[in-house]
């Protein structure tokens, strides 16, 4: 009798064991198996913009989440970039501009390690900045438009001239209409506002004065500026 007692009570024991033991498993469940927080998104991860070298990048900043969408995290760099104009020339400047790229964090499986994706690399933002005028002509000009008009004036203008005396009163026509369109400001917030207004006018210089070279004719290709 003692025996039987024993062995039912035995497997009342184990029985609760088992209950107990699957309460654990269903506990075990996606919604209590907290996700893994890794450290914010590191300097590796930092996208350059199209024409730019990272030079240095500043440590990410943790952002408030929005809508429980997860954690974000703002992360700034410098980099020396020309404008983009194929392949630069030997004496293309590089300018040094402030950058900042938002991340966010992608969830995985439970348990695993979040990942970090990164959004468009964009200009820091400046708007906080005082705003001011700058002459186009002169602050305001890109400085590789700058270094191509003395070219152009010092090198082009001359070779052409002694080859063809009227193709090179053109070609100084031009270069003084040009400059002669410069005559106005532009509204800038801060100094990396200014520089990428400066890097987009010196493509749009380099551009234009690319395809004015282009038209002409081959007798004039040793006065070219490239």
């Amino acid at each position: 009798m003692e025996s039987l007692l024993n062995q039912t009570s035995s497997r009342r024991a184990w029985r609760h064991a088992w209950l107990l033991g699957l309460a654990g498993v269903a506990s075990c469940g996606s919604d209590a198996i907290p996700f893994v927080a890794g450290p914010l998104p590191g300097p590796e991860l930092a996208t350059p913009y199209k024409g730019c070298t990272i030079v240095s990048v500043s440590p990410a900043e943790a952002l408030p989440e929005i809508g429980g969408e997860g954690r974000r995290a703002l992360m700034r760099h410098e980099a020396d970039c020309l404008p983009d104009f194929g392949h630069p020339a030997a004496w293309h400047q590089p300018y040094r501009i402030a950058f900042e790229q938002e991340f966010t964090e992608s969830r995985q499986f439970p348990g695993g390690t979040n990942t970090w994706v990164g959004g468009e690399t964009r200009f820091k933002d400046d708007s906080t900045e005082p705003r001011r005028q700058v002459s186009a002509a002169t602050e305001g000009m890109g400085k590789n438009c700058a270094v191509l008009l003395e070219k152009l004036q010092a090198e082009a203008s001359p070779c052409i001239t002694s080859i063809d005396p009227d193709t090179g009163r053109r070609f100084k026509a031009a270069l003084d209409d040009f400059r002669g369109k410069l005559n106005f400001q532009i509204n800038t917030n801060g100094e990396t506002h200014l520089a990428a207004i400066r890097m987009g006018r010196d493509q749009f210089c380099l551009e234009h004065w690319r395809m004015v070279q282009h038209q002409l004719d081959g007798r004039f290709a040793g006065c070219v500026v490239k």
